[in-house]
């Protein structure tokens, strides 16, 4: 299915179901927040797979955004096809933020890929839960990311080391994949999770159990299938560090 909004083109692709008229519906103001968000980029569009694993009885929602010589990713899963449809969009929205925030990312990321990933950093002390938990449930998603700047050193070197143990990963780092896209997932899936999340784990050990979810997300894509399923394989047999 094929949409034009506010000059946003948008795919939509569907996988063993259906989208409802209704759902199309409550899409159109997602789609048009999120437009708005690119409306500076000469060349934009969104592509959306929605696609239902009837043994797990989950929708997988797979969002990618082309712009000028860049590509965003992220992915929701929900056993509710709204939720995971609206999660998504909303996902994406706050990575073109991000991005803008950071427009120098890819310079950034060619830096650190020649820099070591040997050194040790040691995870940050907990931040005050309430500031964070206040952002997360304003929605506030630029507060929660500077809310949790401190982690950014440790992330960065947690993700480069996960990342460096899957070879299917690490091929793509630096093409269609950066470590910086796994970050952002990373503090999105935070986001969407924290008010939620148990509160015994350090925030560390919490974060650190996100990264992987977040690396088969921004795989799991339509051209990747095959690597996903493969990279979700090895997640489960070799342990976290």
């Amino acid at each position: 299915m094929l949409l034009a909004v506010d000059g946003l083109p948008v795919e939509i692709t569907t996988k063993d179901c259906d989208l409802p008229r209704d759902e199309r519906a409550r899409l159109q103001a997602s789609f048009a927040e999120l437009s708005a968000g690119v409306r500076e980029f000469a060349e934009r569009s969104l592509a959306v797979r929605v696609v239902y694993h009837p043994r797990s009885q989950r929708y997988n929602v797979e969002v990618k955004l082309r712009l000028p010589g860049r590509s965003l990713f992220t992915g929701e899963e929900d056993p509710y096809l709204d939720s995971a449809l609206q999660r998504g969009i909303a996902k994406m929205t706050r990575r073109v933020q991000a991005y803008k925030d950071h427009p120098d990312r890819q310079a950034a990321e060619a830096a650190e890929r020649r820099a070591a990933l040997d050194r040790d950093v040691v995870a940050p002390e907990d931040p005050a839960a309430g500031p964070l938990g206040e952002a997360a449930a304003a929605g506030d998603y630029r507060a929660f990311r500077t809310g949790l700047a401190g982690y950014e050193e440790w992330l960065r070197k947690r993700v480069g080391r996960m990342v460096q143990r899957y070879p299917e990963a690490q091929a793509r780092v630096g093409k269609d994949l950066l470590l910086g896209d796994v970050v952002e997932e990373v503090y999105l899936n935070a986001f969407e999770r924290f008010t939620r999340r148990p509160t015994a784990l350090r925030l560390s050990e919490w974060l650190d159990g996100l990264i992987e979810p977040s690396i088969r997300a921004l795989l799991r894509h339509p051209d990747e299938e095959h690597t996903a399923a493969s990279l979700a394989r090895t997640v489960r047999e070799v342990p976290v560090e």
